[in-house]
Formats: structure tokens, C-alpha cells, sequence
């Protein structure tokens, strides 16, 4: 992103260019008899705020205003979502192959996950459920299997057969679905003492109560679940490493610059139903000169809680805010940074409260985004960017033979501003400057005690007249190296405050001299 100077330089240039390039098209066209040595062009007469000259920068980068009228650059980032898979890759191994004998007539299965989970709830999304029932008795019996936990639509799985007497040789006779097992999805399991109980019921003709033949066996096969609830125990999710790109600084040479409360803003989007700290692996700043500076604070070291929803569905959202109060973001963010460098993960259930209980379905997930806000309100003295605004011109200037060019200013920005420029070809050779020296482009306009702005600067006026070699290097030139140097009002020893009603304005003409 360039600064507001270099796209105002950048805007007037190339309005100046453009219409001036134009407007001796038609002068080299028009009849003899009709041709005169000098022709007075009015490029730019406007009155703009600095939020209208530089617009809509791109997707990342944002110039906000607060209630107050204060401008902000804003530089953001964001991560891709991190999911509940973790947890719900380590349920559903423990569930691939659940194979339960069944010896009595109510059998429990363990069910939860490990010693450091306890599942009251899960929702199947897809699996299936095999049973084998056989009759080792030399009577007919009827078999019924029940799971009254597991229920779709509210009603408990049950399944139920009449067997014929077992001969006493061969396969006994089994009431078994191995070849169309019971498709689970949807079922919803409850898990009281970390166990699913089955009940398992042969009787006789009589009515009396039978034990379960040998080989009675029950299996769960292909669990995958959408919802779990329960204490799920403590897991880290890894969050993914990121930059933020700064390029406030990136055409940097020299000087000081100092802004008052800058922020890093953290936003966590929250679809998690469990206890979450937020734990910052990493976060640092990179500056110009490639050095990394971490940024300290108590949150940085201990990290900070999730919002987290409590029903299904819902979204929590957490902002934490990184200030001069919890850290070490002025002296940081002064440093002139060019990348924001940070990871953040989530550890559930930090606190291992296994009295908490939370719920993670199949699509919850995180996401964190970061914002750098760098206030327009704060101190430059002697600050010096560089920037080059290409330009292609060649011998589109016909017989002129000189351009003046007036620019007067009136600036109601707190902010002084510099200007040297110096034609280079496409070898980068240089081919003449902008100007004789150094031109005053812009004077800060005064300020009070507390930095806002009391008037608007005076006029200010700069001739800059192209001719000879100068205007010969503009017709080769392919690009406008502008070296800028900035300072805020009062030499920078006051902070002071750029606002969305601070206007500036210009005025750019030109006298166009052809060759007679």
C-alpha cells in the first residue's frame, strides 16, 4: 500500500501527464494557420479528503474511520477454520470394531473413549450393527434382542425372531442379519456409566427364561459420529501459521515514526461447545531489516478463553484486543514492522474439569483472524519514503517544446510533505529531475495541544517547468522515482490526529509551449 502522498503525487502526475499528453495531441494536429506558441491547460481543480484520495486499497487492507472521525489503516488476516476432527478421528478409531459376546440378559459394553473421556451422548452418522442369535436348546425358542439406548426417531432399537429346536449337530438355528446389517445412521446413543447396555431375551414356549447360547454375539462396525457430548478431555488443536502483510513501511529509508495505541485485534469465531483457551504459539512482528520481535504480555504467555457456545448450532465469538496496557505493542509496532507472524492453537478443556460438560458436532470448528490497526494519530519527523510511478510517454509530445507546470496546495492535514523525483530509463539509468531540488509539496496544517487540527494551512504554490533535457528524459523515461519526507505538524514533537474532515486542497494547471 502506498502512502497518501504517493498516491496523491501518483494521481496528479498521471491526471498531468494524461491530459497534458492529450490535449498536445490535438495541438500538433490542428491547422498552421491556427498554431500558436503557447496554450494554457487546467488539469486538476478539487477539494478531497484524505479517505476519498486513497480509496478502497485492497482486500487486506482497509482504511476505517472512528466515531470521532480518527482513520485507521487496518491490515487483516485469517486462517483457515480448524476442525473438530481431532477428536472425533480419536472416538471413532476406538469405535471402528466394537464386538460384544453376549453371556447374560442384560450386557454392558464399554463405551466412551478412554479414561479421560466420558460420553453421556453421541449421534450417529453412519455404521452398522451385525448380531448373531443362536438356539443351542432342543426346543424352540423366540430371541429378542433389545439396545434400549440407542433410538431413531425416539424408538429403541429392538429385534426379535422364532427359532426351531436345535437338532444337537450341524449349525444350530441363528437369528442373524450378517448379510443386511441394520444401517445405524441417525441413531442416537445414550451412555450412562460410560457403558451402552444390551438386553438380550431367549424364552421357551413356556415362558421360561433362557440363558444366551454360546457364540450369542453383537457388533458395531464403521462408527462415525456427527455429535458428541460429554467431557471430551483435554485435546490441543494446532492452529495454521500465518502472516499479515504490513506494507505501510515497505518503501521505507529513513526517520522516525511513533503512533499512539495501536492495536492487534484477535477475533475467534467459535462453533466448539466446550471450554477452549486460546494459546498463542506465535506472535511476532518482522521489521524492514528482516529482524523478528516478539510481542510479550500476560495473554501471550498464559493465553486467553474461547467463547463457546452452549446449544448446538449457535456461534460464539471472542475478541481479544493486544493494547499498550498488556503489551509491548507501541514499542513494537513503532519498529516498523512489515509482517505480522503468528499461530494460534485451542486446548480444550484446559482446567480439566470433568464436572463441565460440553458438545462437539462433525462440522464445528475455529477460526482466527487478526487485525493490525495502525491509528493515523501519532509523530513523524524526517520520515522518508521511496516509490516509483511507471510512466510511458516516448515521443507522444510532437513539436512541444516545454511544459510549466503550477501546482498550489492548501493543506488541512496535519502533515508536511517533501518531494524529489528523478526520471530513470528502463536500464535505470537517470535521465533528469522532476525538479531543481527539493519541492515543499505539502505544509502541515497547525495544530493545537492535544493534535487536532485549528486551521487550514496557507497556500502553497511549486513551478515546475520541463524543458530541454528534462523534458527530453520524460519523452525516454519509463519510470518516476519519488523520494518523499514526511513530518507531522510541529516537527513531530506533538502526536496529532488525521481525520476524515481534514481536506485538501489542489490545483494544477499547465502551459504547454510548442515550436512555432
Amino acid at each position: 500500500m502506498k502512502s497518501f502522498t504517493t498516491l496523491f503525487v501518483g494521481v496528479c502526475l498521471s491526471l498531468a501527464f494524461s491530459n497534458c499528453t492529450n490535449a498536445i495531441e490535438e495541438f500538433t494536429q490542428i491547422d498552421e494557420t491556427r498554431y500558436h506558441s503557447a496554450y494554457a491547460v487546467p488539469l486538476i481543480d478539487s477539494e478531497v479528503t484524505l479517505n476519498e484520495l486513497i480509496g478502497d486499497v485492497n482486500e487486506e487492507v482497509f482504511l476505517t474511520v472512528d466515531p470521532d472521525g480518527l482513520l485507521r489503516f487496518r491490515y487483516s488476516g485469517e486462517v483457515p477454520a480448524i476442525g473438530s476432527d481431532v477428536i472425533f478421528a480419536r472416538l471413532e478409531t476406538i469405535a471402528q470394531g466394537v464386538f460384544v459376546p453376549i453371556t447374560q440378559a442384560r450386557q454392558a459394553a464399554p463405551f466412551g473413549g478412554g479414561s479421560d473421556i466420558d460420553l453421556d451422548e453421541v449421534r450417529i452418522k453412519s455404521g452398522f450393527l451385525n448380531y448373531s442369535l443362536p438356539n443351542r436348546y432342543d426346543r424352540p425358542v423366540t430371541v429378542t434382542l433389545s439396545i434400549p439406548d440407542a433410538r431413531l426417531n425416539g424408538v429403541p432399537f429392538s429385534a426379535s425372531a422364532d427359532l426351531p429346536a436345535y437338532s444337537g449337530t450341524g449349525t444350530p438355528p441363528t437369528f442373524q442379519n450378517l448379510a443386511t446389517p441394520v444401517n445405524l445412521a441417525g441413531y442416537v446413543l445414550t451412555i450412562p456409566n460410560d457403558s451402552l447396555y444390551f438386553e438380550y431375551n431367549i424364552v421357551d414356549a413356556s415362558g421360561i427364561d433362557l440363558g444366551p447360547s454360546e457364540q450369542t454375539v453383537v457388533s458395531f462396525t464403521n462408527l462415525r459420529f456427527s455429535y458428541v457430548q460429554g467431557y471430551l478431555g483435554q485435546e490441543r488443536y494446532p492452529g495454521v501459521r500465518d502472516m499479515v502483510a504490513v506494507d505501510f513501511f515497505n518503501n521505507y529509508l529513513e526517520g522516525d515514526i511513533f503512533f499512539e495505541d495501536p492495536t492487534i485485534t484477535m477475533t475467534l469465531t467459535n462453533t466448539f461447545g466446550v471450554p477452549a483457551l486460546a494459546e498463542i504459539a506465535v506472535f511476532n512482528v518482522v521489521d524492514i531489516d528482516g529482524n523478528v520481535i516478539p510481542i510479550t504480555g500476560t495473554a501471550i504467555d498464559e493465553g486467553f478463553y474461547f467463547n463457546f457456545p452452549t446449544t448446538p448450532g449457535d456461534t460464539s465469538i471472542t475478541t481479544f484486543v493486544f493494547n499498550n496496557s498488556n503489551s509491548n505493542i507501541a514499542e513494537v509496532l513503532s519498529a516498523r514492522p512489515v509482517a505480522l507472524d503468528y499461530q494460534i492453537d485451542a486446548f480444550i478443556n484446559p482446567d480439566a474439569d470433568t464436572d463441565r460438560l460440553g458438545f462437539l458436532t462433525d462440522s464445528a470448528a475455529y477460526t482466527a483472524k487478526v487485525d493490525v490497526e495502525l491509528p493515523l494519530y501519532g509523530q513523524a519527523s524526517g520520515f522518508v519514503f521511496r516509490d516509483t510511478i511507471p510512466i510511458d510517454l516516448m515521443d507522444r509530445f510532437g513539436k512541444v517544446v516545454g511544459v510549466d507546470f503550477r501546482l498550489t496546495t492548501r493543506n488541512g492535514i496535519p502533515l508536511s510533505v517533501g518531494l524529489e523525483g528523478t526520471f530513470l530509463d528502463e536500464n535505470g539509468n537517470a535521465l533528469a529531475d522532476l525538479a531543481d531540488g527539493r519541492l515543499q509539496l505539502l505544509e502541515a496544517a497547525p495544530i493545537d495541544n492535544t493534535g487536532n487540527v485549528i486551521s487550514e494551512g496557507q497556500f502553497l504554490t511549486n513551478d515546475i517547468t520541463l524543458e530541454g533535457d528534462r523534458l527530453n528524459a520524460i519523452r525516454t523515461a519509463n519510470r518516476l522515482v519519488l523520494t518523499m519526507n514526511f513530518s507531522t505538524a510541529r516537527q513531530g514533537l506533538i502526536s496529532a490526529r488525521i481525520t476524515d474532515e481534514q481536506t485538501l486542497q489542489v490545483l494544477l494547471g499547465a502551459i504547454v509551449r510548442v515550436e512555432n
